[in-house]
């Protein structure tokens, strides 16, 4: 598992959402305070019992990628044999380290996953003490889902019904966020928010299951439209908490059986598998194969990105200040 790299994006957001502060320009604002800092301990912080420090930076040749490694500082360092053959504990700091690579062309991160390193709410939380409040600021890091499930679809030859169940208890502002307005063409999408806001707001319904199908059409190659149906799934944002589940009928091929997707059930982290001989992905690893593991997974990345920096805010503030002397800096 600790060859395993996972996908994540990370912003800069304010209160309104994701700015568009260029991420990149906060790692090298960063990068130039601990070349010109005399002193390490500037990028030591002591959070919920843990210490927590980055190292220097590692870029690939085009300088497009570059990597952080973060170290948790270990809280028990293991014993060594000293010159008179006597176990001693080893004198040094030691540090289980996670490290942050990231992809300035599709505004990707990826984050190695030793589990006795730092998670990536320690990263998201550690970075973020580096911003002034005055700013409005905050870094904010958050999983690419991959959908098995959905990719079944993506790659079937005949849908033949698909049945939406939605828990209408739940506040659906987010269903209608990346939705066209009332004014602009009817869409699939539209029509379904229309029966389930009419289902709350007239019907005073708590849930409501919707199944579009084929009806009587039973020829082998009838199918419902893939291309409406894959923009559907995409745009309800199936993590969200009014989607109780969404289930699709699908084959392969005319003559396949039909199989069933369940696809609240088929959300998955995305992720990648380094070549590397050793156990983890050490920093170096992690930047001979950033370019790689971006490349193979390029398609996922792109659609998530789209749905992601969707509604990006403008960010008026030209150059962020790093703050060193954090408040729980270690002494």
């Amino acid at each position: 598992m600790a060859k395993k790299v996972e996908f994540y994006f990370i912003s800069l957001n304010n209160d309104l959402g994701i700015t568009n502060y260029s991420v990149r320009e906060f790692f090298d604002s960063i990068e130039q305070r601990m070349i010109l800092s005399e002193e390490d301990k500037t990028f030591v912080r002591e959070m919920n019992g843990k210490r927590i420090r980055l190292f220097p930076f590692y870029y690939t040749a085009t300088h497009r990628q570059l990597v952080i490694p973060f170290g948790k500082l270990k809280n028990k360092n293991p014993y060594w044999e000293n010159e008179e053959h006597q176990l001693e504990e080893v004198p040094i700091q030691l540090y289980d380290v996670n490290s942050l690579g990231y992809d300035d062309e599709y505004n990707v991160m990826i984050l190695t996953t030793n589990k006795e390193g730092p998670s990536v709410k320690d990263i998201e939380e550690y970075l973020n003490t580096f911003l002034s409040q005055d700013t409005g600021l905050f870094v904010k890091i958050e999983p690419i889902m991959h959908n098995t499930g959905i990719e079944a679809i993506r790659r079937a030859e005949i849908v033949r019904s698909i049945t939406l169940q939605l828990d209408l208890w739940q506040p659906l502002n987010n269903f209608y966020i990346n939705e066209v307005n009332r004014n602009q063409p009817r869409t699939l999408l539209s029509a379904v928010r229309g029966i389930a806001e009419i289902a709350k707001d007239e019907g005073d319904s708590k849930t409501l299951s919707l199944t579009l199908g084929l009806g009587n059409d039973k020829g082998k190659g009838a199918s419902l439209n893939l291309e409406n149906l894959l923009f559907l799934l995409e745009r309800l944002n199936i993590n969200e908490d009014f989607v109780k589940e969404i289930t699709v009928r699908y084959k392969n091929g005319k003559d396949q059986v039909l199989d069933r997707a369940r696809l609240k059930q088929t959300q998955i982290l995305l992720s990648y598998n380094c070549s590397c001989t050793g156990n983890q992905v050490s920093p170096q690893v992690l930047i001979d194969n950033v370019n790689a593991a971006v490349e193979e997974k390029v398609t996922e990345i792109v659609r998530a990105k789209r749905m992601y920096f969707e509604n990006i805010r403008q960010c008026d503030i030209e150059e962020i200040q790093i703050v060193a002397n954090w408040n729980n800096e270690v002494e």
